[in-house]
């Protein structure tokens, strides 16, 4: 039978969301509070801990869909977390 690769959003959000558990407790164990609300920490700093997709598409629907672009892609958005840049920022 066919075998099929779970992925997209049903991968990408509870890897993120361990991703900020751990700046978290890398936070508090700091004796900062948590981040909180993130988009205005990534849109105004947290944006340089992430790695910057700017190749590639999102194909679907008979299109070639969106192209990705420096600063922003039609997958990941911002970009996929780079875990010791995110460390650094927090």
């Amino acid at each position: 039978g066919k075998r099929y690769l779970l992925a997209g959003t049903s991968c990408a959000a509870p890897t993120l969301a361990a991703v900020v558990a751990r700046l978290n407790d890398y936070r508090v164990a700091s004796g900062k509070p948590p981040l909180g609300f993130l988009n205005p920490w990534l849109y105004g700093k947290g944006f340089a801990g992430l790695n910057d997709i700017t190749q590639g598409t999102n194909p679907g629907c008979d299109t070639d869909g969106f192209s990705a672009g420096k600063g922003w892609d039609p997958v990941t958005g911002l970009g996929t977390p780079n875990f010791s840049e995110l460390k650094k920022l927090v």
